[in-house]
């Protein structure tokens, strides 16, 4: 068997973010907290891991003052159960990038970011 060492393609970076999680056959959003976040997907924390639709809307607040909303398009692709899951942003956004950029400096307007 090949020994290979499994490299990701963006950098995963600890942050605490809420996000709400949303499906069309969904009466209400789920909010939940994000573990970590890189340009290709977020991981976040939620009981609710059985039965989640295969792709969903992400409403990320972004780390801001005035505390805006940005929605991405998700896919979940790894669960944990009972702990939460990784789900992987299917468009990419000058917003996802900013906010990225944010948590590497660690934004002066939210302290939980890291």
């Amino acid at each position: 068997m090949e020994d290979r060492k499994y490299a990701r393609e963006y950098e995963r970076l600890t942050a605490e973010i809420t996000v709400s999680l949303y499906h069309p056959r969904w009466v209400h959003p789920i909010d939940v907290k994000s573990k970590d976040i890189s340009l290709g997907g977020i991981f976040v924390y939620t009981k609710f891991t059985k039965d989640l639709p295969k792709t969903m809307i992400l409403i990320v607040t972004l780390p801001t003052a005035d505390e805006r909303f940005v929605t991405f398009d998700g896919e979940v692709v790894h669960a944990i159960p009972g702990i939460g899951v990784g789900i992987q942003f299917m468009t990419k956004s000058k917003h996802l990038s900013s906010l990225i950029d944010k948590i590497k400096r660690g934004s002066p307007d939210n302290p939980e970011l890291s």
